[in-house]
């Protein structure tokens, strides 16, 4: 044990008389060893989130420019979408700072989603261990690992981690379609973390994951449901509103 004050564990509870006001808290050591445990995971968090590593909240821009959308045939004002788009930035990050559930955040290409996620997850850095996957290539490395052998040890530790985010969650990938291992993996990441922190991005509604008829889609979407907060994001393409504007 090298720290005396955390015990290596990284920490803990300061020792001050009742009635104190932080008696009973439990306070972050800045030990050595507690950064050197958590390094490897973070550097893994900053592979995964690639091009997205420098999301963050303040990043956000709740100044975009927009311009009028629809969604499903229906017109959404730049009034509208404005408080949309401050609604989404002010749940996710207060869900950043206290996890309930989770959180499943939809809406059109270029709305935000993955950029709120990724901010979700580098506000995870130094809290605990946190994963951010697309799910299409999640399910790619979970059948490449088949051939070392090591998709167990992958798939607990997505079970396990504190925070886990899949990004890109589409109809594809829970459709009849789709493998029955391949959906099967997707099955059991959302029936074994229902009570963990998980963030989910789709371009759909919950309700549009699952085709009508398609019984085993309908139930994952249906878990889905029951455990995560809603953030909606009918927002115009922030990657194409620049050139439509200048037009």
């Amino acid at each position: 044990m090298s720290c005396e004050q955390c015990g290596d564990v990284g920490f803990y509870v300061l020792k001050v008389s009742y009635g104190d006001p932080q008696f009973g808290k439990i306070q972050k050591c800045n030990c050595r060893a507690y950064h050197e445990r958590l390094e490897p995971r973070a550097a893994k968090l900053r592979d995964e989130l690639g091009d997205l590593a420098n999301k963050t909240f303040a990043s956000f821009d709740l100044s975009r420019p927009l311009i009028p959308a629809t969604w499903q045939a229906k017109p959404i004002s730049v009034a509208a979408q404005r408080q949309f788009l401050h609604s989404a930035h002010k749940r996710c990050e207060a869900w950043a700072e206290t996890p309930r559930g989770w959180l499943y955040l939809h809406g059109a290409f270029g709305a935000g989603k993955s950029h709120l996620a990724a901010a979700i997850a580098n506000s995870w850095q130094g809290k605990g261990s946190a994963r951010f996957l697309t799910v299409g290539k999640l399910l790619d490395t979970l059948t490449m690992t088949i051939r070392d052998g090591t998709t167990d040890a992958l798939l607990i530790d997505l079970l396990n981690c504190d925070l886990l985010i899949l990004d890109e969650l589409s109809a594809a990938h829970l459709s009849e379609a789709a493998s029955d291992w391949r959906f099967g993996r997707i099955e059991r990441i959302i029936n074994e973390r229902l009570d963990k922190p998980t963030v989910i991005t789709s371009n759909l509604a919950i309700d549009d994951l699952a085709l009508p008829g398609d019984i085993r889609a309908e139930r994952i979407a249906d878990r889905i449901a029951g455990a995560a907060q809603i953030v909606w994001m009918p927002l115009a393409s922030y990657r194409r509103i620049g050139s439509e504007v200048a037009s």
